[in-house]
């Protein structure tokens, strides 16, 4: 979908970039020519992975530790990697936590700790690159929020409400963004659905099972097609696209 290499000379940042739909954004960032810093939060062995996993390939990639829901810390990150990679052009805001709850059990912390990586994190991250950008008359970010984000939990709709919330408003975030960024600075999003991840795996067989018969196209997905969507819209082949959060969740929920 992306040309090859077309990312040659650019410097991506992904957070959450060391397992999962992360890992498999920062490898086809790094297949494209980008060269990738891969933010963790705890799991150094998994972010070196991820490193060693593009250096095999004969790509570029450093990692860098900081939690997004902390602000100094993400301002730090960044300064890192714009003296070790040079500047930001591409932005990946992919780190999230959830929680499953429901609403007789959660309470303000679980509420405000989910806020604060999924909402608060994507908007600390978006800011700090947003200048930077815009003076280079140049930035690409891709927010990812998930299907959850659009309609409520399929299987438990009393699960997941602030998980769900706080990806909405990564939806929302996106819309404005883009009209405030633009001409030069694209914002789009990216709504996985059910992808078959390690956050997936504790989930029961017969709840797969369920989610899997209501979804049009009757599987899961895999992390390398949400890689595949998240580096288009990173790249010039959606030119004319933005503010646009894109639902790759095999049918499960649309947007109009």
């Amino acid at each position: 979908m992306v040309g090859e290499r077309e990312f040659t000379g650019r410097t991506g940042l992904v957070t959450g970039g060391s397992r999962g739909i992360g890992r498999a954004i920062c490898q086809k960032l790094a297949r494209s020519g980008a060269q990738v810093a891969i933010n963790y939060v705890s799991n150094t062995a998994a972010a070196e992975q991820t490193r060693q996993l593009i250096a095999d390939e004969g790509g570029v990639g450093r990692i860098y530790q900081a939690d997004v829901s902390d602000d100094a810390q993400v301002s730090q990150m960044f300064d890192a990697v714009e003296s070790e990679m040079g500047s930001v052009d591409l932005l990946v805001t992919n780190a999230g936590i959830a929680s499953v709850t429901d609403s007789v059990t959660m309470g303000v912390k679980t509420w405000n700790e989910i806020m604060r990586t999924n909402l608060d994190g994507t908007f600390y991250q978006v800011w700090r690159a947003k200048d930077g950008m815009m003076e280079r008359s140049f930035g690409r970010i891709v927010c990812i929020s998930s299907v959850l984000g659009i309609i409520p939990n399929p299987i438990s709709p009393e699960r997941l409400i602030a998980y769900g919330t706080s990806k909405s408003g990564v939806i929302g975030f996106v819309r404005n963004c883009a009209v405030a960024f633009g001409p030069h600075v694209r914002v789009n999003g990216v709504a996985p659905g059910w992808i078959d991840t390690e956050m997936t795996e504790g989930v029961s067989e017969e709840a797969r099972q369920r989610l899997v018969a209501a979804t049009p196209l009757k599987r899961v997905g895999k992390t390398s097609e949400i890689a595949e969507l998240v580096c288009f819209l990173l790249s010039e082949k959606s030119s004319f696209t933005t503010g646009q959060t894109h639902v790759a969740s095999g049918g499960l929920g649309t947007l109009p």
